[in-house]
């Protein structure tokens, strides 16, 4: 009965593994303090693009994304840490899902 427990509890952290970290950057991120770019960031729909690390609003760069802190649990949100490039402030935005 453990292994069989130990497989699925396994198996379930395998699936949450599984999506790439451009896929999970390609997400949609509310505000949580810090650098403020907008309420709500939407690399899918807004005209926001990224290339390596670095965010470009109307094809010119505004942020750096310094750490994206993934949570392996389910109900613990990921968090993307931003960096303005102008001024070195930092921010930080939590991960709201597809």
């Amino acid at each position: 009965m453990k292994s069989y427990t130990l497989f699925i509890i396994l198996f379930f952290l395998a699936l949450c593994g599984c999506e790439s970290r451009e896929e999970k950057i390609k997400s949609n991120w509310k505000y949580a303090g810090g650098y403020h770019i907008g309420d709500f960031l939407s690399f899918e729909h807004q005209n926001l693009k990224i290339q390596n690390d670095t965010i470009y609003k109307d094809s010119k760069p505004f942020a750096v994304i310094v750490e994206l802190k993934s949570a392996l649990l389910p109900g613990i949100e990921n968090k993307l840490l931003l960096e303005d490039i102008k001024s070195g402030e930092l921010g930080i935005y939590t991960d709201k899902g597809k």
